[in-house]
């Protein structure tokens, strides 16, 4: 009789302490779980966002320095030509009334000779649109001019075709250049005759002065270069990382590069319907902290978003005196938040797998701490507090947790620790065993030791903390502070648990 009943009554003890820890250790659970997911999303983030921030540099970087050698040649041509002997015989004949008084020869042998030279270079260089002379008068009229048809045959502009150019913006900068120095102009449509040249070009111009044997500044040489060969290849750097765009607008705003190609040079082509960067984009710091250059951009049309990192202004502005355009290269944010997902989820599985073994342990050691009492309870047998803890403290010695894990009394005395704890701190368990912990560690900081007494008022605490190891490499440690009861319900000393969060390597 007395066995079954023993029997009996030792099977719903077991079920009912087991039921009093679930109580204490589900909610627990659940919020390290959702605590530990952020935080491994959350340095996932930064982890990928520094990535992407490498990728966009990188990018940029390549087609900065594509440009930067194009614009180098580009400049290198233009003082060539207007270095030229021809140009100051031009400039003599000019002067003495259509002879050079110095050699005799007539204007048009002058153009001849410079022609011959401009016209075998130029025609062989597609991206040379047009060069012109304009000379330095108020009318600024063009003297030169040789010009590429939509065919792409560059032929010399007669007399009668020839313009001013007095009205054009870039004048105004152009007569104020010094000699030997080059003026690069707004990347815009080619304007012949006062209307948008059709088809669209986008041209770039550089200009730099003439001048005559005396110095003196007589004519200005302008080379119409093409702007979409520029902007093809930046676009193309970019487009070889995915889903990553390119954006380029003027110092207004407007577009002269965009993923819709609709949308470049509407301010020249549909004034009223001309929008700018600002007005499609609303640009805000998103706090990443691993890269400071990023930003978050939001479409006002739409709400859709964008990590974007705005760029420097083009190369060659390091050759003028202005801003002439900036670029910026975007990638949507959920791409971002999806390459996040990918590489966060393997470290949340791994940890969470991590926990749940802890948990287990620790729940199999608070049930027979539990089950002790409510037998003492239920045969009204009267159990030193002693005793109940050292089968616990057994239970933990025994077990070979994963993790550095301790166990101390009411005035923080080791009674148990885990072979994870005494390789961490360098030390063997019977050193520990019985010794203050505040004393063998008097360096403790008073953050922790707060925490420590908050856990011992019942109170429990957990905190992450970023750490560098002897190499310089960064991780993350997270710290759990639980009290433990005795029987009559006091706090009897606490557990603490900490453990490392490894490392993972993020990629896009």
């Amino acid at each position: 009789m007395v066995g079954p009943i023993g029997n009996y009554t030792l099977q719903v003890r077991f079920r009912t302490s087991f039921i009093k820890v679930l109580r204490y250790l589900v909610p627990i659970f659940v919020f390290f779980l959702a605590v530990s997911g952020y935080l491994v999303y959350r340095i996932a983030e930064l982890e990928v966002a520094a990535d992407f921030e490498a990728r966009m540099l990188a990018g940029t970087r390549v087609g900065g320095q594509v440009a930067r050698e194009k614009f180098a040649v580009s400049q290198d041509e233009l003082l060539f030509f207007s270095r030229l002997s021809a140009t100051r015989g031009m400039a003599r004949a000019l002067a003495g009334g259509g002879v050079d008084a110095s050699t005799g020869v007539v204007m048009e042998d002058w153009i001849r000779n410079f022609n011959d030279v401009a016209f075998q270079y130029a025609n062989a260089k597609e991206r040379i649109l047009q060069l012109r002379i304009l000379l330095a008068n108020e009318s600024a009229d063009e003297f030169i001019k040789l010009k590429r048809s939509p065919q792409g045959a560059l032929r010399r502009i007669p007399e009668s075709e020839l313009q001013s150019k007095a009205g054009r913006s870039y004048m105004a900068s152009v007569r104020e250049l010094p000699l030997h120095k080059v003026f690069w102009s707004l990347i815009e449509l080619n304007v012949e005759h006062g209307k948008i040249e059709l088809p669209p070009q986008p041209t770039l111009r550089a200009a730099t002065p003439i001048a005559d044997d005396s110095g003196k500044i007589w004519a200005y040489l302008v080379i119409n270069f093409d702007a979409a060969l520029l902007l093809n290849d930046l676009t193309r750097i970019v487009a070889k990382a995915p889903y990553m765009q390119i954006y380029g607008y003027k110092p207004s705003g407007h577009y002269i590069l965009h993923p819709k190609p609709g949308m470049a040079f509407q301010d020249q082509l549909q004034p009223e319907q001309a929008m700018t960067y600002q007005q499609e984009f609303l640009l805000s710091d998103p706090s990443w902290r691993t890269a400071p250059q990023l930003r978050l951009a939001t479409s006002q049309a739409d709400g859709s978003q964008d990590v974007v990192l705005p760029g420097d202004s083009e190369p060659y502005e390091a050759l003028s005196d202005s801003d002439r355009s900036k670029f910026a290269v975007h990638i949507p944010l959920w791409r971002f938040q999806e390459v996040v997902s990918q590489n966060s989820w393997y470290v949340i599985v791994r940890v969470w797998f991590v926990a749940l073994l802890i948990f287990a342990l620790l729940g199999f050691v608070m049930t027979r701490i539990v089950r002790q009492r409510d037998f003492a309870e239920a045969l009204g047998v009267q159990v030193e507090s002693g005793r109940v803890e050292s089968d616990a403290l057994v239970s933990l010695m025994l077990g070979k947790l994963p993790v550095a894990m301790a166990m101390f009394d009411a005035n923080m005395r080791y009674l148990a620790v885990s072979e994870r704890w005494c390789q961490e701190y360098g030390v063997q368990a019977k050193d520990l065993i019985g010794k203050d912990h505040q004393a063998l560690f008097p360096h403790t900081r008073n953050a922790v030791k707060n925490l420590y007494q908050q856990a011992l008022e019942g109170k429990p605490a957990d905190v992450t903390q970023r750490l560098a190891d002897e190499a310089g490499e960064e991780f993350s440690v997270c710290w759990r502070i639980e009290p433990w009861h005795a029987i009559d319900g006091s706090v009897a000393g606490i557990v603490v648990l900490s453990y490392r969060l490894d490392d993972h390597e993020f990629s896009a």
